[in-house]
């Protein structure tokens, strides 16, 4: 569509430049004593030529000067198509609409809702609402703004949030019940500006009671509400990630956060496992997953991406095999002396395998079994983008 779009639009300059070219012609032709004072860009005209050949200059001087414009025009118009192109790839492809839910004033949904944002689950991955917060700093957050939200949307009345957040064990109101905030800051060596080292420690700290799932198909409006519901039965779930390209293409796959390594352990020993609609997943660690990925990166059979993990590099967990092998609660540790920061021997150390911020390894392709389909994401990045939180607000 873009393309016939594109061809249109040229096509109508150059039927406009035609038709300039044309009534030029005809002006041209028609004055007799027009004036030869002036000089073209082809051809000069003075005052001795006949008279002829000084109104074939001036036409001929006249139509390249149209033609010129046509040109200018035309490439005027590829520009903007390519624009419109590069915009279109960096388009948000995500399909998740939480208009799909039902409006409701129950109060427990409010609760979990809110309390996710401000949780250590979510709070130090959202660059936004963690502006808000501060940091340690602990700012209260205008319950205005998180009703905006669109996974807030329909909790209705605004009163019912109100409500609910009085009884919340986490989460404090303040300012007359018009804004909200963590009852326990975040620790102090986080600081107010965004730094992916942090989500690194937290990450770290859920690494042990996460998993891997895959198998979920393409994304349809309803898909992020379906995996909450799938994942429900097996919980207190802290967190469920959609995994997404860069342009927000769903992967088919999810990081699950349980609430504790216990329940991570019970799900990943269930036998049989869980399917998806009738169709086995691929479930393991996320521990695992990540940790054959660094092998394969080593191995050579997939290749590390060239560019930096969202999030940057600084920061970001890097690493070769010897670090790989280390306990992550003694790299957790360490991350912890250091003020959630890596000294700068240690990144020069780690620049074997890049890693995102939430510790996944960085590829930029995978070898797939031969005649399976693969998606247009994992053709960019099989596994190495942060994934999506599910209970995240869509602005």
């Amino acid at each position: 569509m873009a393309e016939e779009q594109k061809a249109a639009a040229a096509q109508a300059l150059n039927s406009e430049a035609e038709k300039d070219v044309q009534q030029t012609l005809a002006e041209l032709k028609g004055e007799v004593g027009a004036s030869t004072n002036g000089t073209e860009k082809k051809e000069e005209v003075t005052a001795d030529m006949p008279k002829e050949d000084a109104e074939e200059a001036r036409i001929v001087a006249a139509a390249a000067k149209l033609g010129e414009q046509s040109e200018k025009a035309e490439k005027e118009t590829k520009t903007e198509g390519r624009q419109q192109d590069y915009r279109s790839r960096r388009r948000n492809h995500s399909k998740f609409d939480p208009s799909a839910q039902k409006e409701t004033d129950d109060p427990v949904e409010i609760r979990k809702q809110v309390e996710f944002y401000f949780s250590d689950s979510n709070l130090p991955m959202d660059k936004f609402l963690f502006s808000k917060v501060g940091g340690n700093k602990n700012h209260a957050v205008p319950l205005e703004l998180l009703h905006s939200f669109k996974r807030m949307r329909r909790f209705q009345p605004f009163s019912a949030i109100v409500e609910a957040l009085k009884s919340s064990e986490t989460l404090e109101l303040t300012d007359n019940e018009t804004a909200v905030r963590r009852k326990v800051p975040l620790p102090e060596s986080v600081k107010d500006v965004h730094d992916p080292s942090v989500v690194k420690v937290f990450e770290d700290e859920a690494m042990a009671r996460s998993i891997y799932a895959k198998g979920f198909g393409e994304e349809q409006p309803t898909t992020q509400l379906d995996i909450e519901a799938f994942f429900a039965p097996y919980g207190p779930i802290n967190a469920i990630r959609l995994r997404r390209s860069n342009d927000k293409y769903f992967k088919g796959s999810v990081f699950v956060e349980f609430a504790s390594e216990e329940k991570q352990k019970a799900f990943l020993d269930l036998d049989p496992k869980p399917q998806w609609k009738g169709q086995d997943l691929l479930i393991k660690s996320k521990k695992e997953y990540c940790d054959e990925k660094v092998a394969d990166i080593e191995a050579g059979r997939i290749k590390p991406s060239s560019s930096r993990g969202r999030g940057g590099s600084r920061g970001g967990r890097g690493g070769n095999r010897r670090d790989n092998n280390r306990d992550w609660r003694e790299r957790r540790a360490e991350d912890q002396k250091r003020g959630f920061r890596n000294d700068r021997d240690q990144r020069s150390e780690r620049r074997e395998v890049q890693k995102d911020s939430r510790g996944v390894p960085v590829v930029q392709s995978t070898a797939e079994p031969a005649g399976q389909k693969r998606t247009r994401e994992e053709e960019e990045a099989n596994g190495d983008h942060p994934a999506k939180k599910v209970d995240s607000k869509e602005q």
